[in-house]
């Protein structure tokens, strides 16, 4: 009964969330008595060990070390080992339903008991205290075969003013069931170790928020300095052409600057109108000289047109243009890329429809399809500003609309 105790105090010492005890803390040392009913009369060959034996479970103990932790999970792992392999139908019932001790309910006791439960008792009732566990009637009478006993060792543990019970079946050394007493101090610690680790894995696993990327300039704005570098070259006359008298003035300003702009990348759009002839018979005006000596020389050598008469009177020019085109004033337009006369009035509608949201007063700007030597062009003017200008063709642009902004 005394290395019981110690088993005891290895036992419950063995887990490291437990108070640590002595062999002084385990007392009351008994026997209960579990009733349960068989199928059958014969015992089963099961021959126990008891007291009385010559060589008892106990006596085989002395002299050996306890048992340390790894050696007793490979007990408990064989022993769950050969509860799989030998599994075979049930012969044997508990007739209790008496839940005894803390922290055990009958059906746990049960298993422990058939398992390692004593045949025989290990003690006699004048040796050590005994308790027998009252037989459930309705449990006994639902299987139909012959009522019997088993034993278990019982022993009590006090800590202070923690106590719990605990149970003890055969084997080399005793199996133990039972409530082990927590030491507070190793709970918090284990406690905060585990918040510790779930915090851990938790900031491990939460989403970073994405960097958020940089604006990508619209290409418009991206272009600005190769469009302010080519605006003055893509600069043009008006859509009709003006008098005599100011054509000189307005082809030489434009012939110095693209003297002054030769080093810019690429050819701009020419969207210099491009007349057809009439059906009515009345000629237009070239809008441009073709002739440079003649569009630089001074105003007061070109000879004054002659008079023209009823059949071939020019068209009146539009006053518009006429403002556009006078000398030092810049207007912006947005034009679109060169194809036949359909696509550019398709593009045209497609403009005004985007300007209708972006620009204050849309019925203010100019909108038609200018025939160019690439080709026809689609083309709205005037934007007080090239900054105004370049913004709403931003938005263009992204929707999808091959715009861009020139001096017009």
């Amino acid at each position: 009964m005394e290395r019981l105790a110690e088993q005891i105090v290895a036992w419950h010492n063995r887990h490291p969330l437990a108070r640590r005890i002595a062999m002084d803390d385990v007392h009351t040392v008994g026997v209960v008595a579990l009733p349960f009913v068989r199928a059958s009369a014969e015992a089963g060959g099961l021959v126990e060990p008891v007291l009385t034996d010559v060589v008892s479970a106990f006596d085989e103990l002395q002299g050996s070390p306890p048992l340390s932790r790894w050696a007793a999970w490979q007990q408990r792992l064989k022993t769950l080992l050969a509860r799989l392999v030998r599994r075979r139908p049930r012969t044997q019932w508990r007739a209790f339903s008496e839940k005894f001790l803390p922290g055990l309910s009958p059906a746990s006791v049960e298993r422990f008991a058939l398992a390692h439960g004593f045949a025989e008792p290990p003690a006699t009732p004048e040796t050590r205290p005994w308790r027998v566990i009252v037989i459930d009637e309705k449990l006994a009478s639902a299987h139909s075969g012959w009522p019997f006993e088993l034993y278990l060792m019982t022993a009590g543990i006090d800590v202070g003013a923690a106590r719990t019970r605990v149970l003890a079946g055969r084997g080399i050394p005793s199996q133990i069931i039972g409530r082990r007493l927590w030491d507070p101090r190793r709970l918090a610690a284990a406690a905060g170790a585990l918040a510790l680790l779930v915090a851990i894995a938790a900031w491990g696993l939460w989403p970073r928020r994405a960097a958020t990327p940089l604006p990508v300039p619209p290409p418009a704005a991206s272009a600005s300095a190769s469009a302010s570098a080519s605006a003055s070259v893509s600069a043009a006359s008006a859509a009709a052409a003006p008098p005599a008298s100011a054509a000189a003035p307005v082809a030489a300003a434009s012939t110095a600057a693209s003297a002054a702009e030769t080093d810019a990348s690429g050819p701009p759009p020419d969207i210099r109108p491009r007349l057809v002839e009439r059906t009515d018979g009345i000629k237009r005006p070239p809008l441009r000289s073709s002739k440079p000596e003649a569009a630089a020389a001074p105003a007061s050598s070109v000879a004054p047109l002659p008079p023209a008469t009823a059949a071939s009177q020019p068209e009146p020019v539009d006053p518009r243009l006429s403002r556009l085109a006078e000398p030092g004033r810049i207007v912006v337009a947005l034009v679109g890329p060169p194809g036949s006369k359909a696509e550019a009035e398709a593009l045209l509608k497609k403009m005004q429809a985007g300007l209708a949201g972006v620009h204050s007063n849309p019925e203010s700007l100019q909108a038609d399809v200018i025939q160019t030597p690439e080709g026809w062009r689609a083309t709205v003017w005037p934007f007080p500003s090239r900054e105004q200008a370049q913004l709403i063709n931003a938005t263009l642009v992204a929707r999808g609309l091959k715009t861009k902004a020139v001096n017009f």
